[in-house]
C-alpha cells in the first residue's frame, strides 16, 4: 500500500511480514532505487516505531530505506511472551530475509544501537556499514516500572497491545555487554554522539568502541544531546550521507 507521495517523487509504502507467528509492520521507500545505493535498515529505540524514521527516508531519497516496528511496538503484533534481546534482533533478521537483501547498512539510535550490533555480529556478510547513534554497546536491564512510566503517552494510553509489549520488554530484559561482539563486525562503522547534556555516549564508551572496532569513524556534535540530529539536522544528514557514499564505494 502506497501511503504518500511528495516532492522529489518520494513515495512510501507499508506492508507486513511474519517472524514465526508474530506479524511485523514495516514501512519502505526507494524500492526502485539504483542498485549501487546500499539500502538502509533502521532499528528504533525501546519505545519506538517504524514511522519515526520517515523524515530520514525522505531526506535519504532515492536510497532504499526500511524501518520495522519491532514486536510489541507500533502496528506490529504484541505477543504474550518473547521480548528478549535475541527476539528483537530476530525481528531485524526477518525484515532482511523477507526483502531478500544481499547487503545493507544498519542505522540504530539509542537502544536500537544494541539491536544493530547484535544483528551485524550474527550476519557480518550482509552488513556493509553501521551507523550507531549515541549509545554504548550495552543492552540494559529495564528497571521495575519502566513500562508504566510510558503509560500516559498518547500512543500507549488505552492501547493494551502497546502496554503488553512494553511490559514484555521490561520483564524479559537482561543486561548484556556487547563490546566483544563488535570484534566480529567487518564493515565500516560511523559512531555519532552528542557532547551536550543528555547524551548517553560517554568518552569511556568511545574508547571502548575504538578498542573493539576495526574500521571506526567517530563524530561528536558538541551542541547535541541524545537526539544527535538536533539542533542542526543538515549537519547530521550531511555526515550520514558522507558515510553512506563511502559504504556505496566500498561495496563496489
Amino acid at each position: 500500500m502506497v501511503l504518500s507521495t511528495s516532492e522529489k517523487q518520494f513515495s512510501l509504502r507499508e506492508d507486513w511480514l511474519k517472524n514465526g507467528s508474530v506479524r511485523l509492520h514495516y514501512v519502505e521507500s526507494g524500492w526502485d532505487s539504483p542498485t549501487y545505493l546500499t539500502p538502509v535498515v533502521y532499528a528504533h529505540t525501546g519505545f519506538g516505531t517504524a514511522e519515526v524514521f520517515i523524515r530520514e527516508m525522505k531526506a535519504l531519497s532515492p536510497r532504499r530505506c526500511v524501518a520495522c516496528s519491532l514486536r510489541g511496538r507500533g502496528n506490529s503484533d504484541a505477543p504474550e511472551a518473547g521480548y528478549s534481546f535475541d527476539d528483537n534482533v530476530s525481528d531485524l533478521n526477518a525484515v532482511v530475509k523477507h526483502l531478500a537483501f544481499d547487503r545493507i547498512c544498519l542505522m540504530g539510535w539509542s537502544i536500537g544501537v544494541t539491536y544493530s550490533i547484535g544483528y551485524a555480529a550474527q550476519h557480518p556478510e550482509l552488513v556493509s556499514g553501521l551507523v550507531l547513534l549515541d549509545y554504548p554497546a550495552r543492552y540494559p536491564k529495564f528497571s521495575t516500572g519502566w513500562a508504566e512510566r510510558w503509560s500516559s503517552e498518547p500512543s500507549v494510553k488505552d492501547n493494551p497491545d502497546r502496554m503488553r509489549g512494553l511490559r514484555g520488554l521490561e520483564r524479559d530484559s537482561t543486561e548484556l555487554l556487547l563490546w566483544d561482539r563488535l570484534n566480529a563486525i567487518r564493515s565500516p562503522i560511523l559512531l555519532i554522539g552528542g557532547g551536550a547534556e543528555g547524551s548517553l555516549l560517554k568518552q569511556e564508551h568511545v574508547e571502548k568502541y575504538n578498542q573493539h572496532c576495526r574500521n571506526l569513524e567517530v563524530e561528536i556534535f558538541p551542541d547535541s544531546g541524545h537526539m544527535v540530529w538536533q539542533p542542526d539536522y543538515d549537519r547530521f544528514l550531511s555526515r550520514v550521507n558522507k558515510f553512506l557514499d563511502y559504504v556505496d564505494e566500498h561495496g563496489r
